[in-house]
């Protein structure tokens, strides 16, 4: 406890000397906070499109109902800044609010993944949809504020249900590829400060357990500018590329059994 205090401890005194150099130049910066629903919309108000230059971000890692209990973990603070109704922020988060059907989206991992759900617990795998097609409607109205040439930046994990990791990161990727963007690098890094236990019995089964979230993936995006042409982005096998891979694969294995029969 007392190596963290003191690594925290520097890190702020490092950020304030920061701050310092800021505020000794012409103007100083400035930080405003507002309170808007990004899946209900930006208000212009508030921010104008086309006048961000870059978002950073961490979303929710999924519902609370099933992943992170973060309106549980939230309650007492929103009760302390006297925020309506603390009880029922997991009903106005991502995914608070369950679709009658799997919403399609422009991620076809995604959409091959949640299918992979569905066929082990279809409830379940409504409620991982209608999770995405939130945060898909967020970066959707996120994507409008930023000029062409800012940057997006969102620290996402993949979380697992029915035993299935879900590509969190990968749907980020291509929501944003649908909206005019292009990724720039997804970094890799170990969650630092990690409260949650490594393992959990998901099941609630004493003798099954599974190993929860240990990474984290910063993804970072670009909006293409007037004119450019976009590449192509996804760096992850479609369906038919999986195929052919596969049998690919398959034809390999068999020379080699045949080279061994001999």
């Amino acid at each position: 406890m007392s190596s963290k205090l003191k690594r925290n401890r520097l890190g702020l005194e490092r950020f304030a000397g920061l701050m310092s150099q800021f505020k000794s130049a012409e103007g100083g910066p400035t930080a405003k906070i507002y309170g808007f629903n990004t899946v209900e919309g930006i208000p212009e108000e508030f921010v104008r499109k086309n006048s961000v230059d870059i978002v950073v971000t961490s979303p929710p890692y999924g519902d609370s109902h099933t992943t992170v209990a973060y309106g549980q973990y939230s309650r007492l603070s929103a009760a302390w800044l006297g925020l309506e109704e603390p009880e029922g922020v997991d009903r106005k988060l991502m995914g608070g609010k369950i679709q009658k059907k799997i919403p399609r989206l422009p991620s076809e991992q995604l959409a091959e993944t949640i299918e992979l759900i569905a066929q082990k617990d279809p409830k379940r795998a409504l409620e991982v949809a209608s999770f995405y097609q939130e945060l898909h409607q967020s970066i959707t109205n996120v994507a409008q504020v930023i000029k062409p040439g800012g940057f997006a930046c969102y620290v996402v994990g993949n979380r697992k249900v029915k035993g299935t990791v879900l590509p969190t990161d990968v749907a980020i990727m291509d929501f944003f590829s649908s909206l005019g963007y292009e990724r720039v690098d997804t970094h890799n890094r170990v969650i630092p400060n990690k409260r949650m236990p490594l393992r959990n019995s998901p099941t609630n089964a004493a003798s099954i357990l599974d190993e929860t979230m240990t990474r984290e993936y910063i993804v970072v995006m670009r909006r293409r500018r007037a004119g450019v042409v976009a590449e192509k982005q996804s760096v992850y096998y479609t369906s038919s590329k999986r195929k052919k891979a596969k049998s690919e694969k398959k034809k390999v294995m068999n020379r080699k059994a045949k080279r061994r029969r001999r």
